[in-house]
C-alpha cells in the first residue's frame, strides 16, 4: 500500500496544476449545462412566456368575429373577409374588388366601430387589405396596424409606384 501511495503522490505533485485546471474546468461545464438546461428545456411551457397572463378573462369570441365580418361585408367592394386572434393580436385580412386604396381604409376603419372598447384596450389590431388589378385600379396589399396605446390605424404601404417618363 506505501508504494501505492507514493505513486499517487509523485502524480500529484508533477501534475497538480493540471488537475486543478482539469477540475474546475468540470465543475464549469457542469454548472453551464444545468444553467442552459433550465433556460431551454425548463420553465415556462407557453411560447409567449408570461405575456398572456389574464388573458383568459378578455376572449375574442365566434360572435365578435361575425360582426367584424358582418360589418365589413356591408360593402360591395368586398370579397372576403378572414377574422381571427392569436396572443394578444386579432389579424383582419379584406380582400377587395375594384375599390381606391382610400376607400379601402375607410372601409378597414369601420370594423373598429364593432370591436369593443374593452378589446381594443387589450388586443392589437392588425389589418391586411388586397386587391387584385383591374381596369379601374392598379391593385394593392395595403398593411396597417392599431396597438392598444393608439385610437387610430398606421397604414404601411409597400406596393411599387408605378414609374413616370422623364418627359413629364
Amino acid at each position: 500500500m506505501g508504494e501505492y501511495m507514493k505513486k499517487l503522490k509523485d502524480i500529484w505533485y508533477n501534475n497538480r496544476i493540471l488537475i486543478l485546471f482539469s477540475v474546475i474546468i468540470l465543475i464549469c461545464i457542469i454548472v453551464i449545462s444545468v444553467v442552459c438546461v433550465n433556460m431551454f428545456f425548463g420553465g415556462n411551457k407557453s411560447p409567449y412566456g408570461e405575456r398572456l397572463d389574464g388573458m383568459e378573462n378578455y376572449p375574442f369570441t365566434e360572435e365578435e368575429k361575425t360582426a367584424v365580418v358582418d360589418k365589413l361585408t356591408e360593402s360591395d367592394t368586398v370579397l372576403g373577409v378572414d377574422v381571427h386572434s392569436q396572443g394578444k393580436i386579432i389579424y383582419i385580412r379584406i380582400q377587395f374588388q375594384n375599390v381606391t386604396l382610400d376607400r379601402a381604409k375607410e372601409i378597414a376603419n369601420t370594423a373598429l366601430e364593432v370591436i369593443s372598447e374593452e378589446d381594443q384596450s387589450v388586443y392589437d389590431i392588425h389589418f391586411t387589405l388586397v386587391s387584385d388589378a383591374s381596369e379601374t385600379s392598379p391593385g394593392f396589399t395595403l398593411m396597417g396596424a392599431k396597438n392598444i396605446n393608439r385610437s387610430i390605424v398606421i397604414w404601411n404601404n409597400n406596393n411599387p409606384m408605378p414609374s413616370t417618363s422623364e418627359g413629364e
